[in-house]
């Protein structure tokens, strides 16, 4: 079991900062959550860790680390050898390709019989992808492509998985699914670093969470001290519980960890 750690990260798209001296970490077998408005610098810390961040043209300063291995400056590839795997937002899958090709392209490099174990428990956590293992991945419903996004990560038996807005634009039974699937996948094993905007539902699977606000981190603490936070419920749950000693508004009921 191996902690992942960001050391003073700063990121550039151009003249353009992304983030500024962002530091955090997460613990072996943990699910840490990231917070933050749209822009907040969220995706980017992804990409940093991810080694994908190149792709879009940004440039990154700091130190990124997976135990005793240095991920800062490694190809996206080599960071998937290192046991890091991220999924990105939006359900990115290969439209053409059938499910079970997808899968297969999720554990290139692994021998088959370790490909065929890990499909095995990518078809234990969605059943449904053994049953559609044949129809083109784009004519799946958006809650059965981010299952095959998640399972084609698995495909690699990461140690480590970075999720970016699992839920988003997801039904809330399937968001629900999705969730359950999330803590089963951090309960045999694999540690989580996930970035989501929907506040509750990440504070609720996550033991430690930060929040970003213009890159850098605003605040940080167990999900259940941000949980309690009157600022992260008036800003990020839509609970404003007193103005001047009155009751102003409640969008939303109280939430506990």
């Amino acid at each position: 079991m191996t902690d992942l750690t960001v050391s003073d990260l700063a990121v550039n798209y151009g003249p353009v900062r992304a983030l500024s001296g962002l530091s955090l970490r997460v613990p072996a077998g943990s699910i840490v959550a990231v917070l933050g408005a749209n822009g907040a610098g969220k995706t980017t810390l992804l990409r940093a860790v991810s080694g994908t961040l190149r792709f879009h043209r940004g440039l990154a300063r700091g130190m990124i680390t997976f135990g005793e291995a240095r991920l800062s400056g490694l190809s996206a590839a080599a960071v998937v050898g290192r046991g890091i795997v991220q999924v990105p937002e939006g359900r990115r899958v290969f439209a053409r390709m059938t499910v079970e090709e997808n899968l297969r392209a999720g554990g290139l490099g692994r021998s088959r019989k370790d490909a065929h174990r890990a499909r095995d428990q990518v078809h234990e956590l969605f059943p449904v992808l053994r049953e559609r293992a044949g129809q083109r991945a784009g004519l799946l419903s958006g809650g059965e492509q981010q299952m095959l996004a998640i399972g084609r990560a698995l495909m690699a038996d990461p140690a480590a998985l970075l999720l970016d807005e699992p839920t988003l634009g997801l039904a809330p039974l399937v968001a629900a699914r999705i969730v359950e699937t999330i803590k089963e996948i951090n309960a045999r094993g694999t540690s989580v670093l996930l970035v989501e905007q929907n506040v509750a539902m990440a504070l609720s699977l996550a033991s430690y969470a930060y929040v970003l606000e213009v890159g850098e981190v605003a605040l940080e603490g167990t999900a259940a001290e941000l949980a309690a936070s009157d600022e992260v419920r008036r800003r990020y749950l839509g609970i404003a519980d007193a103005v001047e000693g009155q009751l102003v508004a409640r969008t939303l009921p109280r939430w506990s960890a």
